[in-house]
């Protein structure tokens, strides 16, 4: 692989995808799992992991929901080095059968690459098409194993993180570990949560604002930031993106 924007930088956008199979393992899980192996090494440290949704058609081969999942790193190693890393650990983990693939960008991402993974999640696109763009907008793509199509997710995932206006939190900082009732400011220091919105507004709540969170916290990637988005439900404020059931 040769890395387009090899040299030191201050974090790293990996997306991966198709590291599964219908009937075992899950993408989400294992970029949790990649999260803690890398940090070990001491390659990066995590700003958390997102979720990030594709096409669904038909006609598209998927495990479940057609998703992938994206990871930056802060404070990276050099770029091949983390790459290496990467590839390694996906390689190894992802089940027999897939089709995984992984994707690095360096840069904030160009517009034509937006546009594209935006595409990706509206109809049909080529692994061609996927690895033509790729090569001409600094993105570094490694097909794994299987048909390689894994490239398209992953190439997808890592681009709209590092737009960050698109996908849910699925991995970050405290997000399973609250529930229930509690305030603005307790959510924000007991996780890597930046702000509560009022989903009607966009407005911030106020750190002394009490709401009910639920079970089930997976912040939007809103700005750059994760966000959890709040509406007031008879007067009382609860988490919008509530378990989907």
């Amino acid at each position: 692989m040769t890395l387009p924007n090899s040299g030191s930088t201050d974090r790293v956008v990996i997306g991966i995808d198709d590291t599964d199979t219908p009937d075992e393992g899950g993408t989400g899980c294992l970029a949790r799992r990649l999260v803690g192996e890398v940090e070990a090494l001491g390659l990066g440290v995590s700003s958390g992991v997102t979720r990030h949704q594709f096409y669904q058609g038909p006609e598209v081969p998927k495990t479940a929901r057609n998703s992938a999942a994206a990871i930056i790193f802060r404070e990276p190693a050099e770029p091949d080095a983390l790459l290496e890393a990467v590839t390694t650990i996906v390689e190894r983990e992802a089940i027999r059968g897939s089709n995984p693939g992984v994707a690095m960008l360096i840069r904030k991402p160009q517009r034509p690459a937006v546009l594209f993974a935006r595409l990706t999640q509206q109809t049909v696109v080529t692994q061609e098409q996927t690895t033509t763009l790729a090569a001409a907008v600094e993105v570094t793509l490694a097909g794994l194993g299987g048909t390689g199509d894994g490239v398209i997710g992953a190439f997808g995932a890592a681009v709209l993180r590092g737009d960050g206006r698109d996908g849910r939190f699925v991995g970050l900082r405290g997000i399973r570990d609250v529930s229930g009732e509690m305030t603005v400011a307790d959510l924000i220091a007991a996780t890597d949560i930046a702000a509560v919105v009022d989903v009607d507004g966009w407005e911030p709540l106020e750190a002394e604002t009490s709401l009910d969170i639920g079970d089930w916290v997976r912040p939007r990637l809103i700005g750059g930031r994760p966000v959890m988005v709040a509406r007031c439900d008879e007067g009382l404020w609860v988490n919008a993106d509530a378990r989907p059931r």
